[in-house]
């Protein structure tokens, strides 16, 4: 479902991420993980076509879309659940307003809508905030309600900046729970985190580990190698992540 190849960022004259690879198919929960300022999040936005990259292959359902239009974009975008680490809301709008609204731009019917977004604030344990607004809510919930946004309407592809944030342990677990879920649905799934406990506790429940360290993959720990990597053919051979 998401296949990175090669894929270096330049910012400010500083290198962010270097030559990365990685890979999530369905059914896959992958966990990138690393000090902070190690890339993660610029390579969570790459991933999910909202951030091009200086070099390199980005693979989403088939398609290198480092080679699309910036037009053509937001149609890939809207099959993606994205949660930022700071998500944001649109001011007027309830917390199920505000979850419900990319199930919109992927034209469902308003009450199917509704439903897959509770369904969602329910997996993480905030259904009760439905009717509340955002923005008089606590950090730690208002990352919740991001998390339930990605999650609504189960894309096949999901991408969480630092799912354990500010997050009570009982929280964290009802985050993780909810993860595998969508991965059992078949959905590929991939966190960025600086929490090493939490990326331990998700490989321990099967998920894949991808350790950065200054814009590098750790030796040992990709869960692939890219062999003759190109738009010619790449052959990638999966290998062990290290827990």
């Amino acid at each position: 479902m998401i296949r990175l190849i090669a894929v270096s960022l330049r910012l400010d004259g500083e290198v962010v991420l270097r030559a990365v690879s990685g890979e999530a198919r369905a059914g896959d929960l992958l966990v990138i993980d690393g000090p902070r300022a190690s890339g993660k999040s610029k390579l969570l936005e790459i991933a999910g076509a909202r951030r091009r990259p200086d070099s390199g292959e980005v693979w989403i359902a088939g398609h290198d879309v480092t080679t699309l239009q910036r037009g053509s974009l937001p149609f890939v975008r809207r099959n993606i659940g994205f949660a930022s680490a700071t998500p944001r809301f649109l001011p007027g709008l309830n917390v199920l307003e505000n979850v419900m609204l990319p199930l919109g731009a992927r034209a469902e019917s308003p009450e199917w809508a509704r439903e897959a977004a509770l369904r969602a604030l329910g997996k993480v344990g905030v259904a009760g905030l439905a009717t509340r607004d955002p923005a008089a809510l606590s950090v730690g919930a208002r990352r919740l309600i991001g998390i339930a946004r990605a999650l609504a309407g189960s894309p096949p592809l999901i991408l969480i900046d630092e799912p354990s944030g500010l997050l009570a342990p009982s929280d964290t677990g009802a985050v993780l729970a909810a993860l595998l879920g969508a991965t059992g649905s078949g959905a590929a799934v991939v966190c960025a985190t600086a929490d090493g406990a939490f990326a331990t506790a998700a490989v321990h429940a099967g998920a894949r580990r991808l350790r950065l360290d200054g814009g590098r993959v750790m030796p040992g720990t990709g869960p692939i190698a890219v062999v003759n990597g190109g738009r010619a053919g790449a052959r990638v051979a999966r290998r062990e992540a290290a827990p």
